[in-house]
């Protein structure tokens, strides 16, 4: 089967560029001529608050793609859709993640259908987590040439049958790299090393885990490794450790990491936390997983789907710091992490990458 892949791929970073990568090794490693067409530029400066789009890593993730796109370009809308044309697939999966990227997705679906080519598109985040009333009507234009969508999580479903009730959705969960698996046996976790890693923005809560760490702290001695490029100012959160007297037990790595040092990260802490206001799901969620990492997360959007409350990890209502501090209280004082990384370890997880590519295969063949 011949299939086209469109979205962000090496050498721009990010977890939607890993996904691009990781579906482009599974795929072509079942027999299939994969073409990718990524983008030349993604967001304008006045957008965009980090400090590169491009992937510095030594550990290379490059799916040998074509850059053609600009968002702000229709010009190369055009030269993509000739493209892919040219190269005639089965079928073309457009990947989607934020509303500002609807003028793009809604003109090429429109190009592809009107070509006669079979158009799917993949929803990272159906609505973006810091909601404005244009999001609908957006989304409503680029997803309305579209009949089969896949998401990565049952409320990413419910959100999108929500504005498209007559939609065909698929839900598989996203894959995870085993690239950012480290090579040898995951540890035993029976340290006090907390983990918060990715991107900091304000729907991920690290201000809920920094107040809760004041809590813990007077009961359980433990460490917060935070580890991730700000996107707010990382002198509020500073300022916020210092307010609280914990600055001793904080460690903020102000970066964004290269994929080599992933597992490395992974294989120090004992929990990983994801104290998100908001959330679709989460690749950090998955590398965790992956790395035998238990993981502590608040009950919202996919993250419930992803932990196993009491098994794998637990949860906690989002934005509630005393519940979150109560929770890794509970977790260091019984030991619990030794148990649900054993769980882990024990745990015969079908890949997930294998069911992202089957609901490609099913549509392309359908």
């Amino acid at each position: 089967m011949r299939l086209a892949i469109v979205g962000p791929a090496y050498p721009l970073r990010g977890g939607i560029a890993h996904h691009v990568y990781s579906l482009h090794s599974e795929l072509t490693s079942r027999g299939h001529d994969v073409q990718v067409i990524s983008y030349r530029s993604l967001y304008p400066k006045l957008l965009f608050p980090g400090s590169s789009v491009f992937d510095t890593s030594r550990l290379k993730l490059d799916a040998g793609a074509r850059a053609i796109l600009n968002p702000m370009n229709p010009i190369t809308w055009i030269q993509c859709f000739n493209a892919v044309r040219k190269f005639g697939p089965d079928a073309v999966v457009i990947e989607w993640w934020n509303p500002f990227f609807a003028p793009l997705v809604g003109m090429l679906a429109r190009m592809f259908v009107r070509a006669g080519m079979k158009c799917l598109i993949e929803c990272h985040n159906v609505l973006p987590h810091e909601r404005r009333r244009i999001d609908g009507p957006l989304l409503r234009f680029a997803f309305s040439p579209v009949t089969h969508f896949i998401t990565h999580s049952k409320s990413d479903r419910e959100d999108l049958l929500g504005i498209l009730p007559d939609r065909k959705v698929d839900v598989a969960p996203l894959p995870t790299l085993q690239e950012f698996s480290a090579a040898a046996s995951p540890p035993e976790r029976k340290g006090r090393t907390i983990l918060f890693f990715g991107i900091v923005r304000k729907y991920k809560g690290l201000d809920v885990l920094l107040r809760a760490m004041a809590k813990v702290l007077s009961e359980v001695e433990c460490n917060l490794i935070v580890s991730g490029e700000f996107y707010d100012s990382v002198g509020e959160y500073e300022r916020l450790v210092d307010e609280l007297g914990i600055g001793a037990y904080v460690r903020i790595e102000n970066r964004y990491m290269p994929n080599e040092e992933v597992p490395a990260l992974f294989d120090r802490a004992d929990v990983l936390v994801l104290p998100y206001l908001s959330a679709t799901q989460s690749a950090v969620a998955g590398i965790a997983l992956v790395n035998g990492l238990p993981i502590i997360a608040s009950r919202t959007g996919g993250l419930s789907e992803v932990v196993k409350d009491g098994v794998t990890g637990l949860l906690f209502p989002p934005g509630d710091a005393d519940a979150l501090a109560n929770r890794l209280i509970s977790y260091f004082s019984s030991g619990a992490g030794e148990t649900m990384a054993s769980n882990l370890r024990s745990a015969n997880v079908e890949s997930a990458d294998m069911r992202v590519a089957d609901a490609i295969e099913k549509f392309g063949l359908s």
